[in-house]
């Protein structure tokens, strides 16, 4: 019968929610919705495991025993090299105030409860959890909690295929119905994802296909119904994110997705079955249980090191974990699933054991070597860390407003400010210096910001930036006169650069009529020019130039340089003059011609020979240019200095 069959197009199934898994961990923004790959992986596991089960029952041949050592020969070989293998990596690079995270999620790995360690953790989608690289494991913790409760719980049943259906139709609805109506009141948005509870529905969801398909006689002949199922399926990936509460009702699609393919979708009654069902989809499905368990270490692998994740990184991160993922599958999987049940049973649980031993032992290997961490090396990557990538609390909210009321607040709380803070996201990064300048000179003043928009006059990268200025340019025409603060990466502007790299004219401005500027640095000096004449004929203005760039992040090559005693980044004059040089010489004279105060960060943050990026063993910067706490309040003090020794 066709239920019984192994079916080439549940492989292909397979590849879909692997691909779709692996481009949204690596971080293509277009697969923002790739986790629900893992609810696929769950019905088809829940319809191959489930039916056995049921199959074996009508049978009378149900064996606790052959069940377990099935589970074992599939599974365990493969989660045991990638787990020991991570694990020992991880001895070698983390540094031991890091390693209480690796021993406590190894463990929870091994013996399946890490799903719940992470539920009082931080999120799946939180920042922190990018270094954990066993995350990922909390999947196979479910399945895993699921096959071996059921065997005991069909033993309780008497071995009845009745009641076992009965109790399949019990948790899908209890399960369904705790992820359906019960909010974020009975746990919260980021430890529902990880709960069983909350997922065991679609395990059964795979296990009542089964029955449905097994009973129907082996096909549901629903014209497209298997291509439905794909669409089910794709959509989210592309149409959902981590904001969603999950699992909830959109949960629904690609589980029902699933269900579809599995009772439409065979080759032999379905277009869409072949395509899934070819040989490329179908041998990507086979490596996908390999592929997942070391796509992640992959990731967590290159974050640790600092590595920008460019699209050409992620590109050899998807293509190193199918690689992984193929190996595993001929050089581990296979071998070990030759091996027969029936003549070798005793074998599997005698290696199976030894394993287990071997990982305890491992286990408690880490966990000692996490007792090792130094108070003061911990506190220092804490330090740190902490600075990665930090924004004031407001910085998503102060994007691209113009109305006075809507616009972030600067310094002391008043309905009128005394100035104004406009520029692009430098401006937005320069928040706390600007704040404590108002709050010190009793002064109020509100946010111009919007990202990648300098703040220039008739020319920017693109239209909602041209808008956006003009409308700024309007409210300062009538606002009564004060201190107009204009900040920019005016090299980014002006030589075209883009956010990575120094490779010049590769990214034109665009002029007021949407063509694109002849000569990108001329278009850069007349936007400059048309803005400062226009905003000084009311207002002072003061010109905040140019902040040296690294072509790193700065606390991450502080980080790096802790764990692996790198050598930290040097950013020369010569350097910061090659790149950033004219247009910052641009700047200075635009400033002078309009008779703008002139505030010039580069000389502060450069001597003669360096450019520096940390301060008392903090970094001046969240990332390879924007200011952290630390450079806000360099920043501050000089546009203090420049202020109190002005004409």
């Amino acid at each position: 019968m066709q239920t019984s069959n192994y079916r080439h197009e549940l492989d292909g199934v397979r590849a879909l929610c692997i691909i779709s898994v692996v481009l949204f961990h690596v971080g293509f923004p277009s697969f923002k919705g790739g986790f629900i790959g893992v609810d696929v992986f769950f019905v088809i596991s829940g319809y191959l495991i489930c039916g056995q089960i049921y199959l074996a029952l009508l049978d009378g041949r149900f064996s606790i025993g052959d069940f377990f050592a099935r589970r074992i020969r599939r599974l365990a070989a493969a989660y045991g090299l990638c787990f020991l293998t991570v694990a020992l990596l991880a001895d070698q690079f983390f540094l031991r105030s890091e390693m209480a995270l690796v021993a406590k999620n190894f463990l929870g790995s091994v013996l399946f409860f890490n799903n719940f360690q992470l539920m009082t953790a931080d999120g799946y989608f939180a920042g922190p959890n990018e270094l954990n690289p066993f995350l990922h494991t909390w999947t196979l913790s479910i399945e895993e909690q699921f096959y071996i409760a059921i065997p005991v719980i069909v033993l309780l049943l008497q071995r009845r295929p009745q009641r076992f259906v009965w109790m399949l139709c019990g948790v899908f609805a209890v399960s369904l119905a705790l992820a359906l109506f019960s909010g974020d009141w009975l746990l919260t948005k980021d430890a529902r994802y990880f709960s069983t509870s909350f997922r065991v529905w679609q395990i059964a969801a795979g296990g009542l296909a089964f029955l449905a398909l097994h009973h129907g006689g082996g096909r549901f002949a629903v014209p497209g119904g298997a291509l439905v199922g794909v669409g089910l399926i794709l959509a989210p990936v592309f149409m959902i994110d981590g904001s969603f509460l999950y699992p909830h009702w959109v949960t629904l699609v690609p589980v029902l997705g699933a269900v579809l393919i599995i009772l439409c979708g065979a080759p032999g009654q379905s277009p869409t079955g072949r395509i899934l069902a070819s040989r490329p989809l179908a041998y990507l499905g086979r490596i996908s249980y390999g592929t997942y368990l070391w796509h992640w270490p992959l990731i967590v692998g290159v974050i640790y090191y600092g590595i920008r994740p460019s699209d050409e990184v992620r590109s050899l991160i998807v293509l190193a974990a199918f690689g992984l993922g193929a190996l595993s599958y001929h050089l581990v999987e296979m071998p070990v699933r030759v091996l027969s049940i029936a003549r070798h049973r005793g074998r599997i649980f005698g290696l199976f054991a030894v394993q287990m031993v071997l990982m305890l032992s491992v286990a408690g290997y880490l966990f000692h070597q996490a007792g090792q961490a130094d108070d003061s090396e911990n506190a220092r990557l804490a330090e740190l860390t902490a600075q990665i990538d930090k924004t004031h609390a407001g910085w998503m909210a102060c994007w691209g407003h113009t109305d006075i009321d809507e616009m972030c607040r600067l310094g002391v709380d008043a309905a009128e400010p005394d100035f104004l803070l406009f520029g692009d996201s430098m401006a937005n990064s320069a928040f706390f210096a600007f704040d404590a300048y108002g709050t010190d000179q009793g002064a109020s003043g509100r946010l111009a910001t919007m990202p990648s928009c300098a703040p220039l006059l008739g020319v920017a990268r693109s239209p909602d930036c041209l808008a956006f200025n003009d409308r700024v340019a309007a409210y300062l025409d009538a606002a009564e006169p004060m201190d107009v603060f204009i900040m920019g990466w005016w090299a980014y502007y002006a030589e075209g650069l883009r956010n990575f790299g120094t490779a010049r004219n590769e990214v034109p401005l665009l002029l007021a009529d949407g063509r694109e500027a002849p000569d990108t640095f001329t278009a850069f000096q007349d936007g400059l020019d048309a803005m400062l004449a226009h905003v000084s004929r009311r207002h002072r203005v003061i010109v905040i130039n140019s902040i040296p760039k690294y072509e790193t992040s700065v606390p991450k090559a502080m980080v790096r340089a802790l764990r692996f005693g790198t050598e930290l980044p040097e950013l020369t004059r010569a350097d910061f003059d090659a790149v950033q040089g004219r247009a910052t010489q641009a700047v200075a004279d635009l400033a002078a011609k309009h008779g703008a105060l002139l505030v010039e960060p580069h000389r502060v943050f450069c001597d003669d020979r360096l450019c520096r990026m940390e301060q008392d063993g903090l970094p001046l910067y969240t990332d390879q240019v924007h200011l952290s706490v630390t450079g806000n309040a360099l920043l501050r003090k000089i546009v203090m200095d420049r202020l109190d020794r002005r004409p």
